[in-house]
């Protein structure tokens, strides 16, 4: 084994150097010399987060949860989108069955904000959604998952209005949760 050789690299600080001690010299280095010139060791390990706010659908749902006192959703009556900043929409794919007669009284979609973490509730009821479903996009119609797609916007002037395409404008404003 080849022999360290010692020098200095910082007045006051010993540090040492070879090939077979590189990953020591790193280690020794951040432990012993970063902190004086960052006040950090850490610091030079910290990734950059541009998005810190990340929520998933089962977070989501426990924070809602949590909020309203109790179990009310679940992940099946429960749809979560997280605001898509370059069109300013929240987009859903509900599947058709879940809006039939039997199946359940209300959905729930949950559009969630990163860049200021708020977290919106619409308590949708599925007779407001077949009654209006001509005024919706249906995709895949005649095929075997078809599904309502929504595009909500979060624009000031048309918040919470259906934006697709073939879609007729309908607002859900009015089940916005407090």
């Amino acid at each position: 084994m080849p022999v360290a050789k010692s020098f200095n690299y910082f007045p006051g600080r010993r540090c040492r150097s070879s090939a077979v001690h590189w990953g020591r010299l790193a280690a020794e280095f951040v432990r012993e010399c970063a902190p004086p010139l960052s006040g950090r060791a850490d610091t030079l390990n910290t990734p950059i987060h541009r998005n810190v706010m990340k929520l998933d659908k089962k977070l989501a749902i426990a924070r809602r949860n949590q909020d309203l006192g109790g179990a009310v959703l679940g992940v099946n009556n429960t749809h979560f989108a997280v605001l898509d900043h370059k069109r300013n929409i929240w987009w859903f794919d509900l599947p058709v069955p879940r809006l039939q007669v039997g199946q359940y009284e209300w959905l729930h979609l949950l559009l969630h904000t990163p860049e200021t973490d708020q977290l919106l509730h619409l308590k949708v009821t599925t007779v407001f959604m077949r009654d209006h479903m001509e005024g919706l996009e249906v995709r895949n119609a005649d095929k075997r998952k078809p599904t309502v797609s929504l595009e909500l916007s979060a624009d000031k002037d048309s918040f919470l209005k259906d934006m697709r395409p073939k879609g007729s404008n309908l607002s859900f404003a009015s089940f916005l949760q407090k």
